[in-house]
């Protein structure tokens, strides 16, 4: 039944356009930012001729803090603006209700959304990372392999909780606006509890600056052990609630 349930949301993300703009997202600047991390220096050289800017070489490690900046900030917001709706917008639409009176088990049909949305992150950025690899070893030769990847590694660990965010907002608001509103306020508060040190290794929004602390100082598993622990048990938390509060509602 879930992989039914996955096959169908496969289908209408392919038929509203949205599966296109998603690749499109991951694959642009997977290409664009060991280009940018190039040329930048000299763009930056030629802003004035009358101020000398001194620029350091360009390296394989700009390469990759541009790709996970781009995939924290761009990519972020295009999963989020795609996923938010998954849940709330059926129920606004009455699709939902629909749904689940043809039999189909509620728990089963958020699981199937989830499951969908995490496996297309995860192929989606495990394909960017490797034309990001690509195309940095074209422009750096020296590009190192196992550091990035580890980093891409704590960006999907990072995604995974997001999405669940996603499921867990659209399982609770009625509309894309609720369901936006809650993921929010919820992403506000967790970078607030970020400044404070004693919190920060337990916050799932600390694995987007470990994933440039590693490029830069290496890799070090011992640092993000908490963070990624904490991360995977919200997520698991926040799929859950939702599926109860999905459970718990009246659709009509």
């Amino acid at each position: 039944m879930v992989l039914k349930l996955i096959k169908k949301e496969f289908y209408e993300f392919k038929k509203t356009g949205k599966l296109i703009a998603i690749i499109i997202t991951f694959l642009l600047f997977s290409i664009m930012s060991p280009i940018t991390a190039k040329v930048m220096p000299e763009l930056i050289k030629s802003i004035s001729s009358e101020i000398t800017i001194i620029v350091p070489p360009p390296t394989w490690k700009d390469a990759f803090l541009q790709f996970f900046k781009n995939l924290n900030q761009m990519v972020f917001l295009i999963v989020v603006l795609l996923f938010i709706g998954s849940v709330a917008e059926e129920k606004n639409r009455k699709t939902a209700g629909l749904i689940v009176s043809k039999g189909v088990d509620r728990k089963k049909w958020i699981l199937a959304k989830f499951f969908f949305q995490i496996s297309l992150v995860f192929i989606l950025t495990l394909i960017a990372f490797f034309l990001c690899y690509y195309y940095s070893v074209i422009l750096f030769p020296d590009t190192n392999f196992e550091i990035p990847l580890q980093s891409c590694i704590l960006f999907f660990i990072y995604m995974t909780f997001i999405v669940s965010l996603t499921i867990f907002s659209s399982s609770l608001g009625n509309n894309i606006i609720q369901a936006g509103g809650i993921f929010i306020v919820i992403f506000i508060i967790l970078g607030i509890l970020n400044m404070f040190p004693s919190i920060k290794n337990y916050n799932p929004i600390y694995l987007s600056s470990l994933e440039n602390q590693w490029i830069t100082t290496g890799i070090k598993w011992s640092s993000a052990l908490k963070t990624t622990i904490s991360s995977i048990i919200l997520s698991i938390l926040l799929v859950s609630i939702g599926v109860y509060l999905f459970n718990s509602q009246e659709l009509e």
